[in-house]
Parts: structure tokens; sequence; C-alpha cells
């Protein structure tokens, strides 16, 4: 259960119990059960948890959302949503793929550093969930991921789907791995870990953006080789 270290006030927004707005009840619950959801995780948060937090009862968070899923996929869906809004509109400022690239990863940190709760529903050591909501989630990754696609196939047109595939799985799976030790090392600033990222991120999208000089992804295999045998 969600322990309150004070009572639950009973205005919304401005809004008095019992005259609140739907869709400002709607945003207040979803505030709340992201709280609830990142301290506690899926399998650990009821509807319960839920309403004494919002200090509403089960069925307006029923009325609402349906469940428990529908309640965490709209988690979900509205951290992802800002999640790729972010991410898009920094990397798309520039034509340069060093510049694309080093927004984007700065854009995701700063994600991590200030919606902290919003990561940790999307990203948290409590995120395990089955069913119908498992799936999902799974689509809304997926969803993450040809965003950044998108934009890598941006930086280099040339290079065939499957490559540009690949590396938008890499760059996805190396930020979600570095943001969740930075969560654990907290020291550490954000353009530190940004920088990380970007030092081991870029000297491949690098080797992605030359190999469209020859219009084949061999080529970077081939560069890879090189590189082993020298």
């Amino acid at each position: 259960m969600v322990e309150m270290s004070s009572p639950v006030s009973r205005q919304v927004a401005g809004h008095r119990h019992g005259r609140v707005p739907r869709a400002v009840r709607e945003q207040q619950l979803l505030e709340v059960a992201e709280h609830v959801f990142a301290k506690q995780g899926y399998q650990g948060t009821s509807i319960e948890d839920i309403a004494r937090a919002a200090g509403v009862t089960r069925p307006i968070v029923y009325d609402h959302f349906g469940s428990k899923d529908g309640v965490y996929l709209a988690c979900v869906r509205r951290a992802r949503s800002e999640l790729e809004r972010s991410v898009a509109d920094a990397a798309s400022a520039s034509d340069d793929p060093a510049q694309q690239l080093w927004a984007g990863i700065s854009a995701y940190f700063e994600f991590v550093e200030r919606h902290g709760r919003a990561w940790d529903v999307l990203f948290g050591q409590g995120t395990a969930v089955a069913g119908p909501a498992a799936k999902e989630v799974f689509r809304q990754r997926s969803a993450t991921v040809r965003v950044i696609a998108d934009l890598l196939a941006r930086a280099a047109p040339d290079v065939d789907a499957e490559a540009i595939e690949a590396f938008a799985h890499a760059l996805s799976g190396s930020g979600e791995l570095l943001a969740k030790w930075w969560r654990v090392n907290p020291h550490l600033t954000r353009d530190q870990v940004a920088g990380y990222h970007m030092a081991f991120a870029w000297h491949g999208l690098d080797r992605l953006v030359a190999g469209t000089a020859e219009n084949a992804p061999e080529s970077l295999n081939g560069a890879a080789s090189a590189d082993a045998a020298s």
C-alpha cells in the first residue's frame, strides 16, 4: 500500500472534490499512478493503491481507465510520447550526423534526469508485465526504436534498412542500460553520462554514415576486419 505523508488534497487543479472535470481528473490519476508504479512496480501496485494515493474511490479509477493494465499503459504511452518527441525534435535541429547524435543523446538523458519517475515506469526494475499489456509495452518499445531508425536513415540514406534497424536497436539498448547505471551512480553529471554514450555510439554511426559512399553495408564489415587485423 502507498503510505501518504499528509492528507490528500480535496482540490485538484483548483477544482473542489466532486466537481473535477473528467480530463483534469484523468491527468491527476496519471500523475499519481506514475508515482506509484515507479515506486512499487507494476506487480506491486493495485487499483486500490492508486485510488488511495489520488484520494478517490476505486470505481473512479476504473471509470477512467478500465483496469490496472489500462492505467499502466496510459502512463507508458504518455511517457513514451514525451520521450520520443524530445529526442526527435532535438536530433532534427541539425543536418550534421554528429550533431544529430549528440543532440538526441543529450535529450534522452535530459529526460532521464528531469522525468525520472516516467523513465522508471518505462525501464525500471518493476516493469515486468504479462498478457495483453506485455504485448502493448513491446509494441511501444518497438515504436521508439522506429523513431531512432528514422533519424538514422536521414543521416545515412543509402544504407539498407536492416543495418539501420540493427543500429537503432543497439543505440536504444545501450542508452537504456547506461541510464540504469546512471540511476545508481547519481554523482555523475548528465553531460558526463551523455558524453560516454556519445563516445561509444559515434564510432559505429560514423562508420555507418561513411558506408553510404560505397552504398554497401558490407564495407562496414570490411573496415572492422581491417581494424582487427592492424
